[in-house]
């Protein structure tokens, strides 16, 4: 069978109210485009998603979940998409499709023009972009202050490693995961460090954003693991 051009990676869990919606609104949209897709949900937990999921699989063969009955993170989730995945072009998105198609879509065709980026993010902070709903004020203000943190210690230069919106060019995305570590929501960062250090080109490009609410970050539990996560990447900076 001939490779896709797209794989679309969606790391999640306890997602049975929003994934089928979310496949659906993709499976609309491309519909209507040229491009040939590939869509990899990677569910952990054993909830009714998996089920829901295999049942949307049984009926486009362009759907291709991996289960994950052991739920070892999202960082994991998305490293086990990545290895999977067939497509040209490899995006990671998540489940509550907070960049909506067409923007994934602009920013596709960005992406597939460009001759010097080998990865291209999506930014909330970048001054074009167009935050049609915003995130409650205190997951705001924590995301800032964990991106001043990133800054402070010579992690990134971003300013924003957190959202759900990145493409790869295919073996871009091969090399950087086989290399990656971080199981949790700190990964992002561990992606963007590891392409700085073998010399990838990063591009940043404003987005459409709506939050999705109902967010699966738990602020102590999943924010502790991540400044973990992200002292340990320190070394390797």
């Amino acid at each position: 069978m001939t490779s896709p051009f797209l794989s679309i990676i969606i790391p999640a869990r306890n997602e049975a109210d929003r994934l089928p919606k979310t496949i659906g609104r993709l499976q609309d949209f491309f519909q209507y485009h040229s491009w040939t897709l590939e869509i990899i949900p990677v569910i952990q937990g054993n909830d009714e998603t998996g089920t829901l999921i295999c049942e949307l699989a049984q009926k486009d063969p362009r759907i291709k979940p991996i289960i994950d009955p052991q739920g070892r993170g999202k960082g994991r989730a998305v490293r086990s998409g990545v290895e999977q995945a067939q497509g040209e072009v490899i995006l990671f998105i998540d489940a509550d499709l907070s960049v909506p198609p067409h923007c994934l879509a602009q920013l596709l065709e960005q992406f597939q023009t460009s001759s010097s980026s080998d990865i291209l993010i999506g930014s909330r902070q970048h001054p074009q972009s167009n935050i049609t709903h915003p995130q409650p004020w205190y997951r705001r203000l924590l995301g800032r202050a964990f991106n001043f943190f990133l800054r402070s210690i010579c992690l990134t230069k971003f300013r924003d490693t957190q959202c759900g919106c990145k493409f790869f060019r295919h073996d871009v995305a091969k090399m950087l995961f086989s290399y990656a570590m971080v199981n949790g929501f700190a990964f992002d960062v561990e992606i963007l460090l590891l392409a700085k250090n073998l010399g990838y080109h990063v591009e940043e490009a404003p987005v459409e954003w709506a939050d999705g609410g109902h967010s699966r970050l738990g602020i102590s539990s999943d924010g502790m693991q991540a400044l973990e996560d992200v002292w340990n990447l320190t070394e390797y900076s």
